[in-house]
């Protein structure tokens, strides 16, 4: 919702683009056989008024195409205005072919580089129908180079909203017709800017079967190479999560052998290891990860657990009180040291430890149970 309030506010802020011309009581504008009543406001870009009333055009006639053009702004830049309705009923009646006149305006404004008006035009087209494909992914297109240019500006919110909004047009587009090659190209690219590596791999996958244009389909084959490794690496992360440590570590150990120097690989490793209750392999890749210089607290404590397991307490509580000292607010390396020391026999040092895990986080349910059962 907050994305559509930039992308709504973004549009809105050019309402003073148009202004409104009353009819004269006297003065009537027909369309076929649809009458424009006074009490209708007729909007009218802002500039076009001000260049016809220069050039004294406006004295000598007044163009419906002009109205025409205004109706499709504020369809554009104000998706609820109150007489969107009557301006929708008004555009057919003047042409039953609107939809491709506002598509091919806005096209050919895009290839003058009037990125914000031809957004506009694809919007209106949208706003007067939202299943016209075409309207869609141009919109869609419009809303990406936007978000750029506010990514380049350093305007991260704004640009990831606009992404966000492009992204979900697409997504529309694929529920309307699951066949839009375009579609899958541009989810590619917007999965992989969100870091989303598996799903840019299956966007690209089913687009390559889809399209026929050779300079675009090797273009992607090439990007399909440069994820290859992210995707199977977020494919291991996934496979982590839902306790698939086997497959975890079918993935993470290939990619070990390409990136030697990644301490994180070897922490992943370490982490499907210790799932599988093979905790000295995971100590060995865990040690691994530390050599290579992480400082992450995260290690120490799943280091830490692993020593614990095999029966070397005190090097565990030394490997969790180093982690402490990297990481002063890691409250679960001060809990698992405070379980060690009571699973030791050293019930003061572990309700000091639990005490503090407790003030840390008093909102983790297993520390707050521990420290309660030790108190008492």
């Amino acid at each position: 919702m907050i994305n559509m309030d930039i992308v709504n506010d973004y549009f809105i802020k050019m309402a003073d683009k148009i202004s409104f011309i009353e009819l004269r009581e006297d003065k009537i504008l027909k369309i076929k056989d649809y009458t424009l009543t006074s009490n209708i406001p007729l909007p009218i870009v802002t500039d076009t008024l001000i260049n016809g009333i220069k050039d004294g055009k406006f004295q000598e006639e007044f163009k419906l195409a002009h109205v025409i053009e205004g109706m499709i702004y504020i369809l554009g830049i104000d998706l609820n205005f109150k007489y969107n309705e009557e301006y929708k009923k008004i555009l057919y009646k003047f042409n039953s072919n609107i939809e491709d006149f506002i598509l091919y305006s806005g096209l050919k404004l895009d290839e003058n580089g009037e990125d914000d008006r031809s957004a506009i035009f694809f919007r209106a087209l949208t706003n007067i129908n939202n299943k016209n494909i075409s309207g869609l992914f141009n919109y869609a297109v419009s809303l990406e180079k936007i978000a750029k240019r506010f990514i380049d500006a350093k305007e991260e919110k704004k640009g990831k909203a606009f992404l966000m909004e492009s992204t979900n047009l697409l997504e529309n587009i694929l529920d309307l017709d699951p066949n839009y090659a375009l579609a899958y190209y541009k989810l590619g690219y917007h999965n992989k800017f969100y870091g989303q590596f598996q799903k840019a791999r299956l966007m690209w996958e089913k687009y390559i079967n889809l399209d026929e244009d050779k300079m675009r389909l090797q273009e992607i084959r090439e990007e399909l190479s440069i994820i290859e490794d992210d995707a199977e690496y977020e494919e291991g992360l996934n496979c982590v999560s839902r306790g698939n440590y086997s497959e975890a570590l079918d993935k993470f150990l290939p990619l070990l052998q390409k990136y030697k120097d990644n301490w994180n690989l070897y922490y992943m490793v370490g982490v499907a290891y210790k799932g599988l209750g093979a905790y000295e392999e995971a100590i060995e890749y865990f040690v691994e990860a530390i050599n290579l210089g992480s400082e992450s607290s995260d290690i120490y404590n799943e280091l830490g657990i692993c020593l614990f397991a095999i029966g070397n307490g005190k090097e565990a509580i030394d490997i969790l009180t180093k982690g402490f000292e990297l990481d002063k607010i890691n409250y679960k390396l001060i809990f698992n040291r405070g379980l060690i020391y009571y699973q030791l026999g050293l019930e003061d040092k572990a309700l000091e430890d639990i005490k503090m895990a407790y003030e840390l986080n008093p909102e983790d349910v297993s520390v707050r149970k521990t420290y309660e059962q030790l108190s008492k």
